[in-house]
């Protein structure tokens, strides 16, 4: 009723006005249809042509939202969903149509301007990724289902594909709830031919109070959850060359840290930085590029493992002080060479082929700290307390992985109205094995608006080095055995593209094989391996629809009909709505999600449930003049007190969530 309440608010606003609107502010669905997709293929396609479930959002689009981060924006996804978790106080894993069984988001692949954006360590998308500004992205494209016949391993459950903006000259600055500061620049500059492309964001925030279980004690203890984050982006071009450079930091400190909490103690400070080349020629009739890109990722870890005094029977000598960890993940890199090649056959026809070759690297990871690690990952009797932390053991010995794929796609336009997508790719992984991903794509346009798509692909996800080769952990070990999984996906999809709305209903099955999981294997003792995996079954709907110059609605819908025990973490019902209203130079967003409820884990064999919640979100936007802006935004606008999964047992309410945030600023365009 209350979410009802604020959308009537919001309707009372004249429905017409005799004005002529700014075109800066114009909302067009039309545009919005035009706007092509790239992720899917490598190659520019349409809506309605595109092979793939797919969702897409340009910066006209972004820029009246109430939200700042990718993770953020996956609530009005459908298939998508993204929450806090109790792996950091900035940790937001995300997943594709319910599957994600493992804190990183290995399933689905992130590219920035066709850039891999991974934690080396873990195959997944870095945990920097979920807390992208919105403000840099031109476009982002959510593809869902497998995207390894042209990406190879981790687009597994889907991709997402985000393009920065180039060619724009603006400075935003912002206070908010929380001590939170947020300032970023577009800048961009072109001399001789050279054009530079720069974004700077810097994000602060003093962090929510909150009373906080511990998972060491049956206490409530008080906690804040502050962050700083600095993004960098630059983007050199000349002629047909671009270089791009890529660098993100955040530091969260305090809340919780590996599912333990301790204040003055918990830290995390990540880091990950990319460089980039491409160059683009021409062999008449194929078009080409060439690649090389490097990235590499770091990441320092404080936490406190166990509680006061659970030591105390065997440490030497005695001691009642916790067990406190630090590890420095920080030699893991990537570095990656590929040639593509597009070759225009003739009018109907078309052939995508090329090789890519990557060398992922991680040097030798020593855990710090106050106890010998070694010693009770062994379980010896009597484990030695050291007084301060120092290097205790060795949690990963290193590696070297080559990656070797070989891709080729034909696509063809059967008689004007029907398309065929035919891919097929083979990846090489020295000490893992091989796979060979298909995929199969037949689109018939049925008249000029609609479209009826049946998708089908394969796809898997390497078995990472963590998972292969952790050792001496007390919870925890990896296993050289492990296999690749795979999925096997089918799509029927139904899309309407119209005047002024588009609709697509789309009905998907997955069905998996060895699983990568966290089994246990004694008491108190996990490791990595592989599992049968009951398959996953859902429907999606998205609809947009311009109502008419001043109003447009989009709304999304997830149900997952059948889902696998062992992604019990996510929700199998998701929804949002979002009205954006504008006048002349004056724009009200207002964008309510809803998510199903989700477990987590126990200490007994039940799991405990979390409740379904929602969450409402307003932007007001006011333009002076074509260089002067201000704005009002508000999450959770309801104050809404929701929890989210914790990563292991010990905490039975799951990770308390901010309230109420509110954040006024302006913008100058220069």
């Amino acid at each position: 009723m209350k979410y009802l309440c604020c959308f009537l608010l919001i309707f009372c606003l004249p429905l017409r006005a005799e004005v002529n609107l700014d075109h800066y502010f114009a909302l067009s669905l039309e545009e919005i249809l035009k706007i092509k997709v790239t992720g899917s293929t490598l190659t520019e396609q349409s809506m309605q042509t595109v092979p793939a479930a797919v969702s897409v959002f340009n910066h006209q689009e972004i820029k009246n939202m109430g939200l700042d981060s990718l993770d953020e924006l996956m609530v009005l996804v459908p298939g998508f969903q993204s929450y806090r978790s109790s792996f950091s106080s900035l940790h937001k894993p995300f997943s594709a149509r319910g599957r994600r069984i493992s804190p990183s988001s290995s399933e689905v692949l992130v590219l920035i301007d066709g850039q891999r954006m991974e934690d080396s360590s873990t195959s997944g998308s870095s945990e920097i990724i979920p807390k992208i500004a919105l403000a840099n992205i031109e476009r982002v494209e959510f593809i869902r289902g497998p995207g390894a016949a042209v990406y190879g391993s981790n687009a597994m459950m889907g991709v997402v594909n985000i393009i920065t903006r180039s060619e724009v000259n603006k400075v935003q600055a912002s206070l908010g709830s929380f001590e939170r500061r947020q300032a970023n620049l577009l800048f961009t500059q072109e001399v001789n031919g050279l054009t530079l492309d720069m974004f700077a964001n810097l994000d602060k925030s003093g962090g929510e109070q909150y009373l906080l279980q511990d998972n060491f004690s049956a206490n409530k203890i008080s906690s804040r959850d502050p962050y700083d984050i600095k993004e960098l982006n630059i983007k050199l071009k000349w002629l047909d060359s671009q270089i791009n450079v890529f660098h993100n930091q955040y530091l969260g400190k305090d809340f919780y840290e590996l599912d333990g909490l301790s204040n003055g103690f918990n830290r995390r400070e990540t880091q990950v930085n990319t460089l980039s080349l491409k160059q683009s020629f021409n062999w008449q009739p194929i078009q080409s590029w060439f690649w090389l890109s490097y990235s590499r990722t770091a990441i320092d870890i404080w936490a406190q493992l166990t509680g006061p005094g659970d030591l105390l029977a065997i440490s030497e000598p005695a001691s009642a002080e916790p067990l406190f960890f630090r590890g420095n993940f920080n030699g893991f890199s990537d570095k990656r060479i590929q040639l593509h090649n597009d070759w225009d056959i003739d009018e109907d026809s078309q052939l995508q082929f090329g090789v890519e070759m990557r060398q992922i690297n991680g040097e030798k990871v020593i855990a710090q700290n106050n106890f010998d690690m070694a010693s009770l990952a062994s379980g010896a009797t009597t484990v030695p307390f050291f007084n301060s932390l120092q290097a205790s053991s060795v949690l990963y010995s290193g590696s070297t992985r080559d990656i070797v794929g070989l891709y080729g796609q034909y696509q063809r336009q059967i008689q004007q109205s029907s398309h065929v997508t035919l891919g097929l790719r083979y990846d090489e992984f020295s000490n893992i094995g091989s796979e060979v991903s298909p995929r199969l794509g037949l689109i018939h346009e049925i008249g000029e608006h609609y479209s009826l798509k049946l998708l089908y692909g394969s796809a898997f996800r390497a078995p990472t080095e963590t998972e292969l080769d952790l050792t001496n952990n007390p919870v925890l070990l990896g296993n050289q055995d492990l296999k690749p999984e795979t999925v096997q996906s089918w799509d029927l999809i139904f899309l309407g593209l119209l005047h002024h709305s588009s609709f697509s209903l789309g009905y998907f099955e997955n069905h998996f094989e060895d699983a990568i999981v966290q089994a246990s294997v004694s008491d108190g003792l996990s490791q990595f391996q592989n599992v049968d995996m009951d398959p996953v079954k859902g429907i999606e709907f998205e609809l947009s629809r311009e109502l008419n110059d001043f109003w447009l609605v989009r709304v999304s819908y997830t149900h997952i009909s059948q889902n696998s025990e062992l992604s019990f973490r996510e929700a199998d019902r998701l929804a949002s709505i979002m009205v954006n209203y504008q006048q002349e130079n004056f724009n009200v967003n207002l964008i309510a999600s809803y998510q199903g409820s989700r477990e987590i884990p126990s200490d007994t064999d039940n799991r405990l449930a979390l409740n379904s919640y929602g969450q409402l979100f307003a932007k007001f936007r006011y333009r002076f003049n074509p260089q002067w802006s201000v704005f009002m935004q508000v999450k959770n606008m309801l104050d809404e007190d929701f929890n989210t999964p914790s990563i292991n047992t010990g905490l039975s309410e799951g990770v308390v969530n901010r309230g109420r945030e509110i954040q006024i600023g302006m913008q100058f365009d220069f």
